[in-house]
């Protein structure tokens, strides 16, 4: 099953219940965040996080038979920033990673405006909402 398709973002909502469940029942983290299959914990103490950690990827192996991606397992402070579903996030807050703004200025057309639009509004600052302005002026107008 392809993983953009929407039946795979049914299951994996239907199938990682149960990580929820346990996160914030048995775990009761600070903060938890999910899509599909990614998810970050949130926690003041790093001593927490690090046994939180391991109990999440035993749960995830013994009771869902998943394991983690090693590449992507790994403890951040927030100030420094973390990557997440293509976004750049900080405590002052948020901007599109360069390969997301890359492919908005390569595939921008006018069936894809409203979306890309939309992206830039919630995630960017003023000198990128400006910029895709002005490049919706100069290639449709």
């Amino acid at each position: 099953m392809p993983i953009g398709n929407l039946t795979s973002q049914i299951f994996s909502n239907i199938y990682l219940n149960e990580l929820d469940c346990f996160v914030k029942h048995k775990l009761k983290v600070k903060g938890y965040l999910r899509y599909g299959d990614d998810f970050l914990l949130f926690e003041s103490s790093k001593i927490k996080l690090e046994k939180m950690r391991k109990e999440t990827i035993d749960f995830l192996s013994n009771e869902l038979k998943l394991s983690i991606n090693p590449k992507n397992d790994q403890i951040v402070k927030v100030r420094h920033g973390l990557k997440f579903l293509g976004i750049e996030i900080w405590p002052s807050g948020r901007r599109l990673i360069m390969r997301n703004r890359k492919r908005i200025e390569e595939r921008l057309n006018l069936r894809n405006i409203s979306s890309y639009y939309g992206l830039i509004k919630q995630h960017e600052v003023h000198q990128m909402k400006k910029w895709f302005d002005w490049e919706i002026l100069n290639r449709f107008l």
